[in-house]
Formats: C-alpha cells, sequence, structure tokens
C-alpha cells in the first residue's frame, strides 16, 4: 500500500466521492426481490427450519454454539426459537468486508486521524 501525503487529501476526498456516487447510481438500479412464500414466510423459525434458511446449512450443533456467543435466540419451553428479521439482522452484522471496503475504511481513518492531529 503506498504512503498518502496531507497534499493527496483533497484528490483521495474527491475520488471517494466519485466511488459514493459509483456506488449510489447501482444501488439505483437495484430490486428487491418479492418476499417468498412458504416456510420461510413466517416471523418465527425452529432449529432446523433455521439450520436450512442460513446460506451455509451449519448443524444444529454449530447453531447452538452461536448462541452460547452472540445469536439471539428465545425459549419456547425446552424449544429454541429464532425471529427470523434478527438472524437477517445478524447476517448482515457478521458479513466480512471485502478489499474495497476495507481499503476505503483505510483511507478514511487516515483522514480522519490526520484531521484529528492538525486540530491539536
Amino acid at each position: 500500500m503506498s504512503e498518502y501525503t496531507f497534499e493527496m487529501v483533497p484528490q483521495l476526498v474527491g475520488r471517494i466521492a466519485e466511488l459514493l456516487q459509483s456506488i449510489g447510481q447501482k444501488l439505483d438500479g437495484v430490486t428487491i426481490p418479492p418476499t417468498p412464500t412458504g416456510k420461510f414466510n413466517k416471523e418465527y423459525l425452529n432449529i432446523e427450519e433455521l439450520c436450512e434458511y442460513l446460506p451455509s446449512h451449519p448443524a444444529q450443533r454449530t447453531v447452538y454454539e452461536w448462541c452460547r456467543k452472540n445469536l439471539i435466540y428465545y425459549k419456547n419451553g425446552k424449544r429454541s426459537i429464532f425471529k427470523k428479521a434478527e438472524i437477517d439482522k445478524w447476517l448482515i452484522r457478521t458479513r466480512v468486508k471485502d478489499y474495497t471496503e476495507l481499503k476505503e475504511e483505510a483511507l478514511h481513518y487516515v483522514y480522519e486521524s490526520h484531521a484529528r492531529g492538525k486540530k491539536r
């Protein structure tokens, strides 16, 4: 990764603005698919349904391990149930950033760190 200087900041900010505009234009063209019908069209899932719903189709044992760490669940008697909306949010939160996102975040951090340093 190359070094950035303070003189390069306006150019970098301009490039970031262009990238954000490009991303915005791409998102404008995205359509949200219709809500699927069938067994996943309900608010709560049991453990079997959750394992089938998740993209990686994990084993039940794996899901129970996630419950001990950070997966939100509810108890219905002895059974664990999972709110589908919360599972969707959890999937988004645990998503790994790609190279471009990490690079943009690093540029933002460098810019903000440098800006804070100048105020002192």
